[in-house]
């Protein structure tokens, strides 16, 4: 009897333990924000592609292209702060350059789970967005009714920025240098039907959690060019309008430009192929440069887009190639990209690499 007592007890603190009241203490809101870490006791698949997201590595000290740019702008406007916070690590509250530490709770966050969860609704304003954060501790905004409720936190599921895509705008919306030049803007046609987050948070197999069992829950990997680019791919159309000369036809069905951020650099490749021996291949890229006085310069300095062929938002576009195919032939056509534009990876001294976005065969 007394062992099955002793048994019971043990089942009782080992179920109690993962049940989350033997871990209470330890899941307490300290600070204004939660610590994401702390998530993963209910919320393991969104964890784990959170931790492989760009919005887990936004911070300097995760992204070496954001770094270097930072420690650019911080030496030529001799910045005292690190403004870009606002965005990239908005839990931190001491932006002083001079104490800067890796160590501390707004840059180990980087952008949080609770930070994002807590947006109650966006200021618009000229220079940039600013996102208004619900001051409840240990209430979220959520998408789905809560069926069972959390002891750790309470759910909203009533507000509809969280659901048309609008919570996103708060810092993806545009951002204006001190010229009033718009650096990097995203159109913002949000719906219901297609907005930010049916595009990059789409719903993947897993369960949102371990506590309501659901076949599908949104990625919190956020697609994009870093991660998980081929969710994305189906935005994007190839077909082949001529034969000779060779004419293929882009359409971008996206509701912003493909692609944003002026350092990137995207590219189209056709490859012409006859029994499976390479004839010919074609190439054309696309940029968005920003600059000054017709030449290209840093995003803090920039007045004026120097060049801009990139895809817009519904566009489509027939580009025309100096190939004659005969029938038969093959012709393969790649579309792609780079982080960072090769001429700016190799000035920083920064690593990068085509990545294929979509890669089609036609057939003539």
């Amino acid at each position: 009897m007394r062992s099955l007592i002793l048994l019971g007890v043990a089942v009782w603190a080992y179920a109690n333990i993962f049940a989350g009241s033997a871990t209470k203490h330890s899941m307490d809101i300290k600070g204004d924000f939660a610590k994401t870490h702390q998530c993963i006791r209910c919320h393991l698949d969104i964890y784990d592609e959170y931790k492989a997201s760009p919005h887990f590595n936004s911070t300097i000290y995760r992204d070496p292209v954001h770094k270097k740019v930072f420690e650019l702008h911080a030496k030529a406007s001799k910045a005292k702060e690190y403004v870009c916070a606002k965005c990239h690590t908005p839990t931190l509250k001491d932006k002083k350059i001079a104490s800067m530490d890796p160590k501390k709770f707004g840059y180990e966050q980087a952008i949080s789970c609770a930070y994002c969860h807590r947006i109650k609704s966006i200021e618009k304003h000229a220079k940039a967005n600013k996102n208004v954060i619900l001051p409840k501790k240990g209430v979220y905004y959520g998408t789905r009714h809560p069926k069972i409720r959390s002891e750790y936190h309470k759910i909203i599921n009533t507000n509809p920025i969280h659901k048309n895509g609008e919570t996103c705008m708060g810092c993806h919306s545009h951002k204006q240098n001190e010229h009033g030049f718009v650096v990097c803007q995203t159109e913002s046609n949000n719906t219901l039907k297609q907005n930010c987050i049916t595009c990059h948070m789409p719903q993947v197999e897993g369960s949102l959690s371990d506590r309501v069992e659901t076949p599908t829950h949104a990625f919190h990997g956020f697609a994009g060019v870093s991660v998980k680019p081929e969710f994305l791919a189906k935005y994007l159309h190839i077909d082949l309008i001529k034969k000779d000369p060779l004419q293929i036809r882009l359409t971008n069905d996206a509701p912003h430009a493909f692609l944003l951020h002026p350092l990137r650099v995207a590219k189209l490749i056709v490859k012409h192929k006859r029994d499976g021996k390479l004839l010919k291949e074609q190439e054309i890229t696309f940029v968005r440069v920003i600059g000054k006085d017709g030449k290209p310069t840093p995003p803090w300095i920039a007045t004026e887009v120097v060049k801009d062929t990139m895809l817009k938002a519904g566009e489509k576009r027939v580009v025309t190639f100096d190939i004659h195919p005969q029938k038969g032939d093959t012709i393969e056509v790649i579309f792609g990209f780079y982080k960072i534009n090769p001429k700016m990876a190799k000035k920083f001294g920064l690593p990068t690499k085509f990545i294929v976005f979509k890669k089609k065969e036609l057939y003539v």
